[in-house]
């Protein structure tokens, strides 16, 4: 009611901080809202023509209450409600991590709920990807293949033989599972692995009661139901996902016919096995999930206008043939927790990656390159032509992989101001790879070259040992903590033995001010897995060391307020150096390695990160980061040059909104922008990255959505089935940008060579609709 006792309709009523659980009033005002047993929890009661409110309830078992609540147009100084995150908390304390609620990721519009993409908006420190088709990411100068990714501390892998974003599929993470996110962008502490570059740690959600979420748009669509056992004891959540972009692939510079499909199942359960009558000593969870992804694409004709020293010019190219790579994954794991007591806790994990990928082309193409007079007459209007060519690809290559391992993780409570934490790690890996692919090309039917001809067959089995302990020290005012640890890691095929010490520390002064100060440092080797030892020609250097890089980061961590809304600013300035580097190049998302340790590297910058609610009940964020990547490699006169991923600048943004006198009706804006990375020639050593042309990636992609509540007629909570609706659409990539991921390089008849950009995909406008159970 209002202070004078009307109704107020359309105020939202919301229990802790989910944003599913919500009710918007009817006409009288009236609301229902169903709470955890048990538990403290904080309901809000907002409306925007009113002042907020916030109660604190706890109820029993099937304790039905009446809360009426008045809302008052005057501004009220509430008291204050102070929600506490032990693990947000945590993450704070440490150097280059971020700490992200999976529903806010949620909202951004990524087309496809593609999860990788909603990371990369998230501002996540020094995160940044150029592809929007694809699940890659680079963290702060490194490659794609060095950053770990875990899932309820069970490693995930990518796939292996993907050549082209549009072929990736579905990356593993299911955005609908997840409960939170901690990502840290370099110092992280010795409990987590050996890469180079990031840790991003995934929890998939335990629900309470019975949940779910029933997505649909043009590019995919979902199903996620999740619930627990009557006493609690047991739940589960299973999500299926299905994928199809050849409405988004249409957008592309290539004409043809794409057929991507795109599915798979997960399942996340957890079962207390403490026995009758007891609770939490003992869990056993399990994670499997099995994906299946099929490309093809016919492709017909491009036609691209492209800018040269002389002015416009146009490439055609006629395509006949086919491009085809199909491939099957199962990862799952097994979790067994066991709590001896209050201060020892006790994880074994035994996990298993299965993949089988097929790649199959047989793709002819003539092109021909022509001067454009003016570039409004049409991009196959001729009039001066300047070279023509053909180009036969072959491929039949086939991988399959096999990951097992077994684990035990173990966590001390020595006091209130000491905790250790070790554990040692078994893996065993089998792969098969058969690599038959050619290529060349032709001029009035002389074949000039044959190039890139592999046809091997490469088996390679091996163990991986490592272990790890650490200790944390809690100073008696909360002042200080301090993490010392120290990893090692051995592999049976170069029988290389690495020692890994690491430290983090973070002081919080006692100010008035809420500021953290943090500081992390430590040797990071990444031993090297099958695609670094092979050699372009195909064959594998089986002496290749562990690449190692030093991370040294000291950062600043600060909570405020603005506008009586809370806020928070991270920045930090990092500097890695590396030794023993593997030189590669990338095409699209195909990373080709040397497979020999010739150079040394480096990367330095800064990064900053801006969170908070800029509209009150909306959470919003804008990142900036500023970097330099650079390696030397041996028998380059050139001395230090441009890594593949130098991006020297990047930003993102994501920003939410409402309508003032209507909260149902929402809108999301992402916008992203990297400066141009360097590229060069292919097969020409001494050009290697040494362009950057006009190839800055930037996008602006925009939803727009309503909230419908479904639970109005409901009088009972245990009859409401359907909680609410949205329905939206989305306007990707709004600006119409011609996003570069790559060139193809082709020849004039006097040898000039050319390189013509690949684009990414154009505006298009995508319908959506999100039913919540």
């Amino acid at each position: 009611m209002d202070s004078i006792g009307n109704p107020v309709e359309s105020a939202m009523v919301q229990a802790g901080v989910n944003q599913n659980n919500f009710y918007l009033t009817n006409a009288e005002g009236a609301y229902i809202i169903t709470i955890p047993t048990d538990t403290l929890v904080t309901v809000f009661f907002n409306h925007p023509s009113f002042s907020p409110r916030a109660f604190e309830v706890q109820l029993y078992k099937d304790e039905i209450k009446n809360l009426d609540v008045k809302l008052f147009k005057q501004i009220y100084q509430l008291k204050e409600v102070k929600v506490v995150d032990n693990k947000e908390t945590e993450v704070r304390q440490q150097a280059g991590s971020v700490f992200v609620k999976g529903e806010d990721l949620k909202e951004i519009p990524v087309g496809y709920g593609e999860f990788t993409q909603q990371l990369v908006a998230s501002g996540a420190l020094g995160i940044a990807s150029n592809n929007e088709l694809s699940s890659d990411y680079s963290v702060r100068g490194g490659s794609f293949d060095e950053n770990l990714i875990y899932v309820n501390n069970i490693e995930i892998y990518r796939p292996f033989i993907a050549r082209s974003g549009q072929q990736e599929g579905l990356s593993f993470v299911n955005s609908n599972m997840v409960d939170n996110i901690d990502f840290s962008s370099g110092g992280w502490e010795a409990q987590y692995g050996d890469k180079l570059s990031s840790s991003l740690n995934i929890e998939y959600k335990k629900p309470l009661s019975f949940e779910g979420t029933l997505e649909a748009s043009l590019l995919n669509g979902s199903l996620t139901l999740g619930g627990a056992s009557k006493n609690k004891k047991h739940t589960a959540i299973i999500g299926a996902r299905y994928k199809s972009t050849e409405y988004l692939l249409n957008t592309l510079q290539t004409d043809g016919e794409y057929r991507p499909k795109f599915g798979d199942v997960q399942s996340y359960l957890s079962f207390d096995l403490s026995g009758k009558g007891k609770k939490g000593k003992t869990y056993l969870d399990a994670i499997m999930s099995y994906a299946a992804n099929r490309y093809s694409v016919f492709p017909s004709t491009r036609s691209t206008n492209f800018q040269t020293g002389e002015g416009i010019s146009n490439l055609t190219i006629a395509f006949e043939g086919k491009e085809q790579l199909d491939y099957d994954t199962f990862q799952g794991g097994l979790k067994l927790i066991h709590n001896f007591n209050d201060k020892f806790t006790s994880n074994l994990i035994t996990s298993a990656m299965v993949t089988q990928e097929r790649e199959r082309s047989n793709l002819e193409s003539a092109y021909r390159i022509c001067d454009v007079d003016d570039i409004g007459n049409g991009v196959n209007d001729c009039a001066t032509e300047q070279g023509i060519g053909g180009e036969y690809q072959y491929s039949r290559n086939t991988l399959k992989a096999n990951v097992y391992t077994v684990e035990n993780r173990n966590s001390w409570l020595l006091n209130d101001l000491f905790d250790v934490e070790f554990g040692v790690q078994v893996k065993f890996e089998e792969i098969n790879d058969n690599l038959s692919e050619y290529q060349f090309q032709d001029s009035a039917d002389y074949v000039i070259s044959i190039d890139d001809q592999l046809k091997t067959e490469n088996n390679l089995e091996s163990q991986r040992y490592s272990a790890y302990a650490q200790s944390s020290y809690y100073s008696n005012n909360n002042q200080h903590k301090m993490t010392l640890g120290v990893r090692g890691t051995y592999w049976s095929v170069n029988n290389e033995v690495n020692v890994s010490p690491r430290f983090q520390y973070s002081f919080k002064p006692e100010w008035e001010k809420d500021v953290v100060f943090n500081f992390a440092s430590g040797v990071y080797y990444q031993p090297p897995f099958y695609r670094e030892m092979r050699r372009p020609d195909g064959t594998l250097n089986e002496d290749l060391k562990a690449q190692g890089s030093l991370h040294i980061i000291g950062g600043i961590n600060y909570n405020f307020e603005q506008w009586g809304r809370p806020f928070k600013l991270i920045s930090e300035v990092y500097y890695k150096h590396l030794w023993n580097v593997v030189p590669y190049n990338i095409d699209n998302i195909r990373i080709r390695y040397s497979g020999e340790n010739e150079g040394v590297a480096y990367a330095t910058g800064i990064d900053t990160r801006l969170s908070g609610e800029f509209i009150p009940g909306t959470q919003s964020w804008i990142s900036l980061s500023v970097m330099s990547t650079k390696e030397k490699i041996d028998n380059d006169p050139r001395g230090y040059i441009r890594r593949p991923t130098d991006q020297r600048v990047t930003l993102a943004m994501f920003f939410q909104d409402h309508l003032p006198n209507n909260p149902t009706m929402r809108m999301n804006l992402r916008f992203m922008y990297g400066s141009g990375l360097p590229f060069g020639p292919p097969d020409n050593p001494e050009l290697r990255n040494a362009f950057s042309g006009g190839n800055d990636y930037m996008r602006l992609d925009l939803g727009l959505n309503k909230l419908i509540a479904l639970n109005k007629k409901s009088d009972n909570p245990n009859e409401e089935f359907m909680k609410n609706l949205s329905i939206g659409v989305e306007i990707l990539n709004v600006l119409g940008n011609n996003n570069v991921i790559s060139y193809t390089w082709v020849k004039t008849y006097d040898g000039t060579q050319y390189a013509v950009p690949n684009t990414l995909s154009q505006r298009f406008f995508n319908v959506k609709m999100i039913l919540h159970l």
